[in-house]
């Protein structure tokens, strides 16, 4: 049912061309907000610029027929050289330092809720909808809430936890209280005939070629080989690149050991990957920086939060204390295996986030 509220509020839905964002703009229609579609052109790096391009057109067309088909109007905003410098340019300096980065955590928080945000606003639009699966919600003090999507298998929350009050006061997201199922019957009813999705884990900047490949093209240095050396020194191979490798990997580590090695730290001043046995990976301890509150205010601490220390790991129960004015210590509960410097620590209270910060260093035990 259309109220008078939302015929007065534009949206802008940020589309991609696939079924989430495409669903997004058509329930915010039938809720009877104006909506528009905008579009991110960014840049790909797949060295083979031809496939670059047609991928880049398809997916551009797919979105062009769906505002078609929606009869609203449609804008690609070319975001490339802000994506590059800030993402791509992220991406690979962590990757340098030795660290494993999250290009999606920060593409949501300085790309699409902050450049593509401001251009929303700019056209006139009162709020950005994306199809992300997380909710939030508005207090009655007038600040905003993240809490996880409902569906526990597509929770995006943990990509938005970076965000700010600023920014969560403009944001809609109408796929947080559905599943995945809901949205296909939902595509359905629209006559969007998509097929049943792939979902892709590569970033989408690589363009489909591996990192390693990418790495050779736009950062030969990360690909520098070097030692593979056990905690007790001895030399026992050689890295094509730190860049290649993570905490906790076992692959591509040599054969002939007594039992299973995985990588336990990556020594950036000296290129080389430090293994040991499993014994020896994981930590109850690590340090972060400089943490974002969600609500803009950080509570008494010490305190306990379940953590989670990537994308799709579980939730890990500890206790967050506060070290200075620049650093945090996080306590878990149970020895956790693949804390990652470089990776975003996201903290949740129940379904909401709190919180989120950058995994600085582990705490390694059992060497």
């Amino acid at each position: 049912m259309m109220t008078g509220q939302n015929q007065k509020a534009m949206v802008a839905v940020g589309m991609s061309g696939g079924v989430d964002s495409s669903v997004t703009a058509a329930l915010l229609l039938e809720q009877g907000y104006r909506v528009i579609g905008i579009m991110m052109r960014l840049w790909n790096g797949n060295p083979d610029q031809n496939a670059a391009l047609q991928k880049r057109e398809s997916q551009e067309k797919r979105a062009r027929e769906i505002a078609h088909k929606l009869d609203i109007p449609f804008e690609i905003i070319d975001l490339e050289k802000e994506f590059r410098t800030k993402v791509v340019g992220y991406y690979l300096s962590s990757l340098k330092d030795g660290q494993t980065p999250n290009p999606c955590f920060v593409c949501n928080r300085e790309i699409k809720w902050g450049t593509l945000l401001q251009a929303a606003l700019g056209r006139g639009a009162d709020r950005l909808a994306t199809g992300h699966y997380a909710r939030v919600i508005r207090r009655f003090d007038g600040s905003s809430a993240l809490l996880k999507g409902v569906d526990a298998k597509k929770d995006q929350s943990y990509v938005l936890a970076g965000l700010s009050q600023p920014q969560l006061s403009h944001i809609l997201l109408p796929l947080g209280e559905m599943t995945k199922e809901e949205i296909r019957h939902i595509a359905h009813r629209f006559g969007f005939g998509f097929q049943a999705e792939e979902e892709s884990q590569d970033l989408c900047f690589l363009g489909g070629v591996s990192q390693e490949l990418f790495l050779d093209t736009y950062s030969a240095d990360s690909n520098r080989t070097g030692v593979i050396r056990m905690v007790d020194g001895q030399v026992v191979g050689e890295h094509n690149g730190l860049s290649n490798y993570t905490i906790g990997q076992r692959k591509g580590l040599g054969s002939g050991f007594a039992e299973p090695v995985y990588v336990l730290e990556k020594d950036v001043l000296n290129n080389e990957i430090i293994i040991g046995t499993k014994a020896m990976l994981g930590s109850h301890s690590m340090i972060i920086g400089n943490v974002s509150w969600i609500s803009g205010r950080e509570p008494d601490l010490p305190t306990r939060f379940d953590f989670k220390i990537r994308y799709k790991s579980g939730l890990l129960p500890g206790k967050l204390i506060k070290l200075n004015n620049s650093e945090y210590q996080v306590f878990f509960d149970k020895r956790v295996r693949d804390a990652t410097p470089g990776q975003f620590a996201v903290f949740y209270h129940g379904d909401e986030v709190m919180g989120s910060s950058v995994i600085q260093r582990v705490i390694r035990e059992g060497s």
